[in-house]
């Protein structure tokens, strides 16, 4: 499984502002906030990396006793090639973050809350940075904190979920393709080709629920040839929407990944909503 975490720090700050860091970027922001929650950038403004703090005061609305250092820390999901770039995996770095930042800054107010309500505050942060699209399955994955889960679109509202083992025998391969994707876009492509052929589409969900019931039972019994088989059928069908409806799923980068690994009995697909970043290598064998 995948194990990488993000680290967030609240602690006294000793300027006489508030200071933000992130690991994603060089240097320190200093910033304000209103009286309406707002966080005010004060020098220079961190973008796309300082915008889960910003929805974090916004929502939370956290009351400050003293002037804070805020760091965040989400190398671990980032890459860094050989010549210094630094990647992002597309792994879930903003989710985990939106759920850190929610616990750390429960927890400098000392306010005892319940795992379901945070788990709320946390999705509410996160969806605000997606434009209020997503399942919020990604955000009740780094909440749950415990490896391999089953859920439904329905985690976050119903707190619940499975832990799974991972079958003996499966193998996975976890493939960068070095090409970033924005979830945010895909979704969006997703749900407007969804309108556009709403027949195509249901007829696809309904095989998707088929597929992914049969797959939990496969997944608990560690059927594995049974789980690659069906992996692929689901991933027949993501085919057909992408194509029909343009989303963007599979590039071309993908695509030829797929090609080369299928000739060595192995399964490819594209992570998350696909587009670039990361797919998944699955085999029986080694």
């Amino acid at each position: 499984t995948l194990n990488q975490r993000a680290n967030i720090r609240i602690q006294k700050s000793d300027k006489n502002h508030n200071i933000y860091s992130t690991s994603a970027l060089e240097g320190v922001f200093p910033f304000t906030i209103d009286d309406d929650a707002n966080v005010l950038w004060l020098e220079a403004d961190p973008g796309e990396y300082g915008s889960l703090l910003q929805h974090a005061f916004k929502i939370l609305k956290p009351m400050l006793k003293e002037k804070l250092s805020i760091i965040v820390d989400s190398s671990e999901f980032f890459q860094t090639t050989k010549d210094g770039t630094a990647i992002k995996l597309g792994i879930g770095s903003s989710a985990a973050v939106s759920v850190g930042i929610t616990q750390a800054l429960f927890q400098y107010q000392e306010i005892e809350s319940s795992p379901g309500n945070l788990l709320t505050q946390a999705n509410s942060i996160h969806q605000i940075l997606q434009g209020k699209q997503g399942s919020g399955i990604d955000v009740t994955c780094c909440f749950a904190d415990q490896g391999v889960i089953e859920c439904t679109k329905d985690s976050v509202k119903n707190q619940t979920w499975s832990i799974l083992n991972w079958p003996n025998g499966l193998h996975l391969k976890v493939l960068t393709t070095g090409q970033g994707a924005s979830t945010k876009r895909l979704v969006t492509n997703y749900e407007r080709a969804g309108n556009l052929h709403s027949k195509e589409f249901k007829n696809a969900l309904d095989q998707f629920m088929e597929i992914t019931q049969n797959l939990s039972i496969a997944w608990k019994s560690e059927d594995v040839d049974h789980i690659i088989s069906l992996l692929t059928a689901y991933d027949v069908q993501i085919k057909k929407l992408d194509k029909i409806g343009d989303i963007g799923i599979y590039t071309q980068v993908h695509t030829e990944i797929q090609n080369i690994a299928s000739r060595y009995n192995v399964f490819y697909k594209p992570s998350g909503a696909g587009g670039g970043d990361i797919g998944l290598a699955f085999s029986s064998s080694l």
